[in-house]
């Protein structure tokens, strides 16, 4: 899927198509996964119940959205740009070459699994 969004050129209907496959297959698991759960009865509900709300996963996502937001609103506010780039022109630099585009995009797919996965 990530070569096949290599391909196409941002903001078209060709890379909105291969983004909400993407996205289809993502929802099409998870549906899958939460049916499954709910099958497994009251003993599964205990043991997440049983969980700690907050985990070290949490925090670190919590630091690292923190740090990603002051990046974002430091580049934001600097001039000149060219020495203060904002992650989306970072990003767009790397999404100018296929395979830097192909990597992104397989990047992008395991982030969200992994964040769905947790």
């Amino acid at each position: 899927m990530a070569v096949g969004a290599s391909f196409t050129r941002p903001f078209t209907l060709a890379a909105d198509v291969v983004t909400a496959v993407a996205l289809a297959i993502a929802v099409g698991v998870t549906t899958r996964t939460i049916r499954h759960d709910r099958h497994e009865g009251p003993a599964a509900a205990r043991v997440t119940a049983d969980r700690p709300r907050w985990t070290r996963w949490g925090a670190l996502w919590l630091v690292l959205l923190g740090a990603v937001v002051a990046w974002e609103l430091y580049c934001y506010t600097q001039l000149p740009r060219q020495q203060h780039p904002t992650l989306s022109a970072l990003i767009e630099t790397l999404d100018s070459t296929r395979l830097g585009k192909t990597v992104a995009f397989a990047a992008w797919l395991c982030l969200g699994w992994f964040l769905a996965a947790r």
